[in-house]
């Protein structure tokens, strides 16, 4: 947290911008808890909540976009020379296979699923038939809901938002989990009824 107000104090505004990019710049401050604290300090600093919130929402999305960008220039060659760790390339598999398997909507979801969010822009970049518009489409009303949440929670709980976001973490995650089983489900189901449809045998009556 002393991060943070490090950068409040030396930057302002610009600062809420340079909340959506910590983890990329290699602090260790999830993106959940630097959200948040942009909130935070809209009730402790006296910031502006609609400007806090849109210099935070726009750094977001601008660090979206540079994800997409170096993933359509560059593929995942330079994700996975950045960020060595089994971790991060364990998440970047993940994001391919459900870019396969979900679509667009991948994109959506990759939001509410920490760690995931970081490393999608640039899968969605790799993709051949993701345009830049079609990439946004998905990702700015996400991105916008993701933000509110925990800028919100920063904001009305000043005093305990730090484990209020923990929680709101891992529920979003498991939201976010069973929304895509629910969606994988739909998909088995009707490839299986075209593959097999159901014939219904028509019933004689006796005269």
């Amino acid at each position: 947290m002393e991060i943070l107000l490090d950068l409040v104090d030396q930057y302002g505004y610009i600062a809420m911008f340079l909340f959506s990019w910590i983890v990329f710049l290699g602090l260790p401050v999830p993106n959940e808890m630097a959200a948040a604290f942009a909130g935070y300090l809209t009730e402790w600093r006296h910031f502006n909540p609609y400007t806090s919130f849109l210099f935070m929402y726009s750094g977001l999305v601008s660090y979206g976009i540079f994800g997409f960008i170096i993933g359509k220039r560059f593929g995942t060659r330079l994700l996975l020379r950045f960020f060595k760790s089994s971790k991060t390339q364990g998440l970047i598999r993940k994001s391919e296979t459900w870019i396969d398997k979900y679509g667009l909507f991948a994109i959506s979801i990759s939001y509410f699923i920490p760690g995931v969010r970081l490393v999608m822009p640039y899968i969605a970049g790799t993709g051949k038939g993701i345009t830049f518009l079609k990439f946004m489409l998905y990702a700015a009303p996400s991105a916008c809901i993701w933000a509110l949440v925990y800028f919100q929670a920063g904001r009305y709980f000043p005093r305990s938002f730090q484990p209020m976001v923990e929680e709101l973490s891992l529920k979003a995650g498991m939201t976010a989990g069973l929304i895509l089983s629910a969606i994988m489900l739909f998909f088995l189901l009707r490839a299986l009824r075209r593959k097999y449809p159901l014939t219904r045998k028509r019933i004689r009556y006796r005269k």
